[in-house]
């Protein structure tokens, strides 16, 4: 796939992520009598504007960069009105916030369901997937396609076998039987020390195979791999905040788009489904964070006014939410820098 494709892919992407964001908020709102009047998505230039015969106003914008649903009664010229979005039952209110993640780890599933039935769940196998030119392996003269069938006279069991044998043999020599096309070969390979890695290498990748899974497995699979997806999230959160771990990875939506074009450039359509979990799960779990602004925020406010009897002061949620997002666009404002230096 060409650059300027997998630039559009991955901005297809972090679209459809925002979208499916969206449409959780609007879909479930609508499905409980809430009033929906605008639905967007994308920042800058708008590159379409319609109203649909529901009366819903449609927007699409240049950047996929975030999306919105205005609801009937926010702003205040609407909101003594008994269909007003905030006279409306904490409940329906706290569920049209809540879809809106829900929707993103909902994606994940059915896209982590796509790659165990449809992709299946790579594993290397002991034969020689690629090489690099003027290193051990095609100085002695190994081919890619040879499959390993001895190491040091050994019958070789996977590829760890291999490895290990390779990696404890710096400057010394490892005796390989090769299968090459139905022929056995014997081949003496002497591997070097990479000073990068600390080990010897002979300058290979191993050959991958997919193990696919059926429809029900793959269900099983899918929630299992959202979960721990989360709990993954949850955890480098933590160390991010407690210890510091992890801030050099943190990106924004710019080096987002930069690790999905590297990966789908290198690992193609299964690369591309895997970042489209990993993504949805990152912004639904971002989502739900009681930062304000964000949803878990709003339901947090929701939690307070049901307990409490009565709605905080719109106003003062209001300054809450906006004071809570300036913050974290100044917070993020060191990564976009970074993202943007990175690019060029």
């Amino acid at each position: 796939m060409t650059s300027i494709l997998t630039w559009i892919a991955a901005i297809i992407l972090l679209g459809i992520v925002i979208l499916v964001h969206e449409l959780g908020h609007f879909w479930s709102a609508r499905s409980v009598g809430i009033k929906v009047l605008s639905f967007g998505i994308g920042f800058g230039p708008k590159l379409f504007t319609w109203t649909g015969k529901d009366g819903v106003k449609y927007v699409i914008r240049l950047l996929p960069l975030g999306g919105y649903n205005r609801y009937f009664g926010e702003d205040s010229n609407e909101g003594d009105h008994k269909d007003a979005f905030h006279n409306q039952p904490v409940g329906k209110r706290a569920f049209s916030t809540f879809a809106g993640p829900f929707m993103n780890f909902v994606t994940a599933v059915v896209a982590f369901f796509l790659l165990f039935c449809a992709f299946g769940v790579p594993y290397s196998v002991p034969e020689i997937g690629s090489m690099t030119a003027g290193y051990p392996a095609q100085e002695a003269g190994l081919l890619v396609g040879d499959k390993f069938v001895s190491v040091n006279g050994e019958e070789v069991r996977d590829v760890e076998h291999v490895s290990i044998a390779i990696r404890q043999s710096a400057d010394e020599p490892v005796e390989l039987t090769i299968d090459r096309n139905g022929n056995l070969i014997d081949v003496v390979v002497v591997p070097r020390m990479d000073a990068d890695l600390g080990y010897a290498r002979i300058w290979i990748t191993y050959a991958q195979e997919a193990q696919r899974y059926g429809a029900w497995d793959s269900v099983k699979l899918a929630f299992q791999n959202t979960w721990l997806s989360i709990a993954g999230t949850f955890d480098f959160l933590r160390g991010l905040v407690t210890r510091g771990e992890g801030v050099n990875d943190v990106a924004g939506p710019i080096g987002t788009l930069q690790v999905v074009v590297n990966e789908t450039q290198s690992g193609g359509l299964r690369s591309y489904i895997g970042l489209l979990a990993m993504i949805s799960i990152s912004l639904g779990f971002f989502n739900m964070l009681p930062i304000p602004g964000l949803d878990g925020s709003r339901l947090l406010f929701l939690l307070v006014e049901k307990i409490r009897g009565k709605r905080i002061d719109p106003n003062k949620e209001g300054m809450i939410h906006l004071i809570g997002i300036g913050l974290l666009l100044l917070l993020m404002l060191p990564i976009y820098i970074r993202d943007i230096v990175r690019l060029f």
